[in-house]
């Protein structure tokens, strides 16, 4: 079996040379960004990413969960999403989600976007995690519990055109 931890990572710059701090995926002590290619991923990041909304990273940790997410349209799960804004429209990496007895299964792992007819499309090599899913349950509610305490309310400012007044952000 596969385990699953959040370790927070700095993201690489951008095009503009801001980093930011976010919590990477870890699938059997490597970094799944690694695993992929940060040639691939150097412009995505988990919804976990300071300065970004509470209740959209704590939504996300339900859909690791649950395995569905409700804005994607195949129904699976996005991992990854644009480090600038988080929309589908800029694409994302989504795996499909399973959960069957003890275990939870992650396969299927893609690029998908909303801009397309094409619902999600395979990235070149196969990968498949298979974790028992009390473990991973914890592992959700220990990284849930860490964005909680996290938290900070911050002013409608900066370049995320999402924030509202009243705007609680992760604070890594």
């Amino acid at each position: 079996m596969d385990d699953l931890t959040f370790v927070e990572s700095t993201l690489p710059p951008d095009g503009n040379g801001r980093r930011g701090q976010y919590l990477d995926l870890v699938v059997g002590g490597a970094s799944l960004r690694s695993s992929i290619g940060e040639d691939l991923l150097v412009w995505a990041s988990t919804p976990l990413q300071s300065g970004w909304d509470l209740e959209s990273g704590l939504t996300w940790l339900t859909s690791l969960s649950r395995g569905r997410q409700v804005s994607l349209p195949a129904g699976r799960v996005a991992l990854y999403v644009c480090r600038e804004c988080g929309d589908l429209g800029c694409g994302a990496l989504s795996v499909n989600i399973e959960r069957c007895g003890s275990v939870v299964r992650w396969t299927q792992f893609g690029w998908e976007d909303d801009l397309d007819d094409k619902p999600w499309s395979a990235i070149e090599f196969p990968l498949e995690f298979t974790f028992q899913a009390s473990a991973y349950d914890q592992t959700l509610r220990a990284a849930r519990e860490r964005v909680l305490a996290s938290q900070s309310r911050t002013a409608p400012t900066g370049h995320l055109w999402w924030r509202k007044p009243g705007f609680v952000a992760i604070d890594l």
